[in-house]
């Protein structure tokens, strides 16, 4: 059978129709391409975007597909030439000219960015997302009117688009026009509300003005909806810590370091707070963690240093400030911190020098004013250190130690009065501390003032009914008022109704020796030592007395048995050493203190009372030193002074001092 070429043809014919069928079309190829992008598959999406191209050239729905796929994938400058293609062949395309501008904006070409979306604006005034793109080029150039007008413009395009109104309230605080970014804000998140990061920037704009429980409430608001956003967590940590909520904003850090467990500056704050709860072995802890993490962390250095401090630990704390300095050599604050430290250890020369500098570098700081009157002070430059602590205060009246070694300056230029008042500043500032109170007392009884000195040691014993010193000076009081048997006849009433209160007893001896009736003072401490031998204070009480009356073999023997029970106890040390200069025995006496100055070398009555030793084994070379780091330890030291001179006679008996010449 022959076929025919008719059929031929209509065969071929029909091959041709069902290839047409089965191959694929520009429109379904953009339909996969759309959704592969949305599936997040991006290669297979590009390259269904470019088999659409290779059919039909001139699609330019390819081609803003293709510039969106290659924008996500990181591709701007692809990106753009795909744009490019799109809207060379359909220029009317609002969204292409508004998707060419976000990548240019993304690419920092400001110009060219503004140019394609004012092209959209041209097509289309109303064009949100164009007016949009415009105000943030605008914000970042530092046009902040016209930015706040193109955000605007957004909303009253589109009154429901929240991060205009947030954006809008951002480009306002530049322009210092708070309220109204504050209304933008809450704009923000009436149109939004799960806008976390509008109720953020609420917050910062509220904390940026002191009103720090509405703008806690905007970040607690915030962490609704951003639950693990470390800045929003950082700024609430800030603003508890600002309010004193230390233990609330340890909380807050250690959210965010859950979240951000190797960020060392939130370990390095968690730090600074639990110091200010005076945690000082945890906030070691947590210092080492943070500078492990960040070496030259000097928040975390400085923490170290002042935990260090707190702890008595003073060359560890010169030791942490000099790496927060070597980390950064104008941080004034650990500069200032080095210079306590140093103070503490004796060194008065090296904490003049990191005060002087850190007052250099920054005139305002009043702490190291503060710390700088103290170096002053003992050093015995009475008026340098009046002339330092005032200013510390006038820098921040908040600053108790600055107004407490203004107190002590006056004290040692005779101005009891001034002293006084100064101590009540520091007391109103830091109510709770009893050595305030206690030198507020010695200041108005020196100024004869005994009944203004009485009533701030009877608050004293009201607190601490076991303050010695208050019970002691409240005594002398009682009897610059010529009412110095009152001691002895309340402490007798309230022993009636406690025969064995031993803080009674304690207060009784002390009053009976005062009123030069030693023997029914020893009566007393040594019942006292019958019911607690081991009672050190009581033994230093007793010993004191031995050591008043003459009786000084008896008190070296007291004070054997109080270092028998605590070997570090320098006073212990100190009237040791006297009483066995008095006894002649000065090689023991030079033990003595030879021994102590190991324990603590600060001391510069052990350096004193050593140099006399020194001169009576003859050793007068040796003794001048002592009497010099006495001097060194505390200028205004009267006994060195005497000492040194006395010293200097032995080897040159002619000599007389400058100031007898």
């Amino acid at each position: 059978m022959k076929i025919s070429p008719w059929l031929l043809l209509l065969l071929a014919l029909a091959c041709a129709s069902l290839a047409g069928c089965i191959s694929p079309q520009p429109a379904d190829l953009l339909e996969e391409a759309r959704a592969l992008q949305q599936q997040g598959d991006l290669p297979q999406s590009l390259e269904k975007y470019d088999e659409a191209i290779a059919l039909h050239a001139h699609n330019s729905a390819a081609w803003a597909g293709r510039g969106e796929v290659l924008h996500l994938m990181g591709r701007d400058r692809d990106a753009l030439h795909s744009y490019n293609q799109s809207l060379s062949i359909d220029p009317t395309s609002v969204n292409t000219w508004i998707r060419m501008g976000d990548v240019l904006a993304g690419m920092d070409q400001n110009e060219e960015a503004f140019y394609a979306y004012d092209r959209a604006i041209g097509l289309d005034p109303n064009a949100t997302m164009a007016w949009n793109g415009v105000g943030e080029v605008w914000a970042r150039e530092g046009r902040y009117k016209d930015s706040a007008a193109a955000f605007s413009m957004v909303l009253r395009t589109n009154t429901s688009y929240s991060p205009a109104a947030k954006k809008l309230g951002d480009v306002l605080v530049e322009l210092k026009e708070y309220e109204q970014a504050l209304r933008s804000y809450e704009y923000a998140l009436n149109a939004s509300p799960t806008y976390g990061e509008a109720a953020l920037a609420k917050g910062d704009l509220l904390s940026q003005f002191g009103k720090y429980g509405e703008a806690l409430d905007a970040y607690r608001y915030a962490l609704t909806y951003l639950p693990t956003n470390t800045v929003l967590l950082y700024h609430m940590a800030s603003v508890q810590t600002a309010t004193g909520d230390y233990a609330g904003a340890i909380a807050t850090y250690d959210r965010a370091i859950a979240v951000e467990p190797t960020n060392a500056t939130f370990w390095a704050y968690k730090g600074f707070l639990l110091n200010n709860l005076g945690q000082f072995n945890e906030s070691l802890a947590i210092a080492e963690t943070a500078i492990a993490l960040d070496p030259q962390n000097t928040v975390a250095w400085n923490n170290k240093g002042f935990a260090y401090n707190s702890l008595g630990r003073f060359d560890e704390a010169v030791n942490a400030y000099s790496s927060a300095i070597a980390a950064n050599p104008g941080n004034v604050a650990a500069l200032t911190n080095r210079g306590f430290a140093y103070l503490n250890l004796g060194n008065n020369t090296a904490a003049a020098r990191d005060l002087d500098r850190a007052i250099s570098l920054e005139p305002g700081f009043s702490p190291a004013w503060a710390y700088r009157g103290q170096v002053n002070l003992r050093q015995g430059k009475y008026d340098d250190a009046i002339r330092d602590s005032t200013r510390a205060v006038e820098l921040d009246p908040r600053n108790a130690y600055g107004w407490s070694t203004q107190g002590s300056a006056f004290l040692q230029k005779g101005r009891f009065k001034d002293a006084a008042a100064s101590f009540d500043r520091a007391i109103a500032l830091n109510p709770a501390s009893l050595d305030l109170l206690l030198n507020k007392g010695y200041a108005l009884l020196a100024a004869k003032d005994y009944k203004g000195a009485i009533d701030a040691y009877d608050k004293i014993l009201s607190i601490d009914p076991g303050n010695t010193a208050a019970w002691a000076y409240k005594v002398s009081a009682l009897q610059g008022l010529g009412r110095g048997q009152e001691a002895v006849l309340v402490t007798d009433r309230e022993l009636k109704s406690d025969p064995g209160n031993q803080t009674l007893l304690i207060r009784k001896a002390y009053a009976l020796a005062a009123l030069q009736r030693p023997s029914e003072a020893m009566l007393v401490y040594q019942r006292i030592l019958e019911r607690d031998p081991a009672n050190i204070e009581v033994l230093l009480w007793k010993a004191m007395l031995q050591f008043s009356i003459g009786d000084y073999l008896g008190a070296i023997a007291t004070y054997d048995t109080v270092l028998e029970l605590n070997p570090r106890t320098t006073e212990a040390y100190v009237y040791r050493g006297v009483a066995l200069y008095r006894v002649g025995e000065y090689r023991k006496s030079l033990d003595t203190y030879d021994y102590l100055i190991t324990l603590d070398p600060r001391i510069s009555m052990a350096w004193t009372n050593r140099g006399y030793a020194l001169i009576k084994l003859g050793r007068i070379q040796d003794a001048i030193k002592s009497f010099d780091r006495a001097l060194e330890l505390y200028p205004g030291n009267f006994d060195a002074q005497y000492g040194r001179m006395e010293a200097i006679r032995v080897m040159w008996p002619s000599y007389t001092p400058s100031w007898d010449r």
